[in-house]
């Protein structure tokens, strides 16, 4: 007993490490992120005299074409990983991550989002940070059942700081590797550890304060007819989800003859995301901070143009993960959800915009995730409303509709026994 106590103890411990450092690394790429927004979207064009964003919309095509080369260039000469799904399989099949490209990772998905693609930062967080897991793994010279521990530890840690949440980020990292909820139960208490760690240090060092992301309207007492109208709005997310998978399949298919010529691709896509964004100016970058707009300016839109910009949201994010920008999907495809959500509220306003909005958000996504446990937990939490029975209902309803239907092709169901001693 006292071994397997002292064994546990050294697992949280290496838990708490991978914590600090996830934390400081994932902290330390949304400031240079941040720093870099400023300068290429505020400061450069300031330069040139170009002193609006009217001004500057002519130019965009250019700009992400231009972002476009550099990821190209990036990847070409210093390596990259090739995203979630691929993760997934690694993790499966080896129990770690490469950590042999985390430098070109963390350079080709920061140009990435730096330049507008509209794949979000999940998904290169999880390759960088558990990938870091892994290396600490190697190095401590760990049994691979502990090594994959300390590589979900990773991915959680840099979850807790994009996703406001340690409990929603570390349920996120142990669902996705499953199409029926999490397996690897084992490393919920490190992996919650790491998350937390993470969360904390973001805050700390940057003084963003603990609270939610989004300014939804205030939604104080569960109505009894809401669960229906939840279970009928899971269901319509569930359909945009699949709307999603199918664009992205299909224009995979017509890409692939052009993916033995990456540089000209990923240069095409960038200037074809760019011409999306002369249409639908606000389809440009990963969605996180459009949802806000989303939500302070929604009704001005018609929802003939919500579903507009959810439609060409999809394209430009499928155009970006088969071109070879490096990006995920949640944070865009909770913009989808939110345009959609609005639409719904437009045409039928007697439901509340809080529901509407967070509960299809929540059902877009899970349909292409399979990670009803986190999203339910990050939506809750980032909505700041209590709505918690409300979006269970509809992740459970998208879920259900969409099991059959995978996106994340590499989930499967674990092969190995529980880790029970360390």
């Amino acid at each position: 007993m006292a071994r397997t106590s002292f064994s546990y103890a050294r697992l949280l411990l290496y838990a708490l490490l991978v914590g600090i450092l996830g934390g400081l690394v994932s902290t330390a790429f949304y400031q240079v992120l941040t720093g870099g927004f400023a300068l290429l979207w505020d400061t450069a064009p300031n330069l040139v005299s170009i002193r609006t964003w009217e001004h500057l919309y002519p130019y965009i095509p250019l700009i992400t074409a231009t972002g476009g080369l550099l990821v190209g260039l990036s990847v070409k000469f210093f390596g990259a990983t090739g995203g979630l799904t691929d993760a997934v399989a690694e993790l499966h099949r080896d129990g770690k991550l490469s950590y042999r490209y985390i430098p070109g990772m963390a350079l080709a998905s920061w140009l990435s989002l730096l330049f507008g693609s509209s794949a979000g930062p999940e998904s290169p967080i999880i390759d960088i940070n558990g990938g870091l897991g892994s290396w600490l793994a190697t190095r401590l010279q760990v049994s691979a059942a502990v090594g994959r521990i300390l590589t979900l530890c990773g991915m959680a840690a840099g979850m807790g700081v994009f996703f406001n949440t340690p409990l929603g980020a570390t349920l996120f990292v142990l669902e996705v590797p499953h199409r029926r909820s999490l397996e690897f139960y084992e490393a919920i208490i490190p992996a919650l550890i790491s998350a937390f760690c993470g969360f904390t240090l973001f805050r700390v060092i940057t003084g963003t304060t603990i609270g939610s992301i989004y300014r939804f309207p205030p939604y104080d007492a569960l109505r009894p007819q809401d669960i229906g109208t939840s279970i009928a709005l899971g269901i319509i997310g569930a359909a945009v989800g699949v709307v999603f998978i199918v664009v992205h399949r299909l224009l995979g298919r017509w890409l692939a003859p052009y993916q033995p010529h990456p540089l000209i691709l990923i240069v095409a896509v960038g200037f074809l995301i760019g011409l999306i964004a002369l249409l639908y100016p606000i389809t440009l970058f990963y969605g996180e901070r459009q949802i806000e707009q989303i939500l302070q300016m929604g009704t001005r839109y018609s929802a003939q143009t919500l579903l507009g910009a959810a439609f060409f949201k999809i394209v430009a994010l499928s155009l970006c993960l088969h071109g070879g920008f490096r990006g995920g999907v949640v944070f865009p495809l909770l913009f989808v959800g939110s345009c959609v959500g609005m639409a719904i509220h437009q045409v039928l306003p007697a439901i509340p915009v809080s529901v509407a909005l967070v509960d299809t958000m929540a059902a877009v996504t899970v349909a292409v995730t399979k990670t009803p446990l986190s999203l339910a937990v990050i939506l809750s939490v980032i909505s700041h409303t209590a709505m918690l029975p409300l979006i269970t209902t509809a992740t459970l309803t998208s879920y259900l509709c969409t099991l059959p239907i995978a996106w994340i092709a590499s989930q499967q169901s674990r092969s190995d026994a529980p880790l029970n001693d360390p």
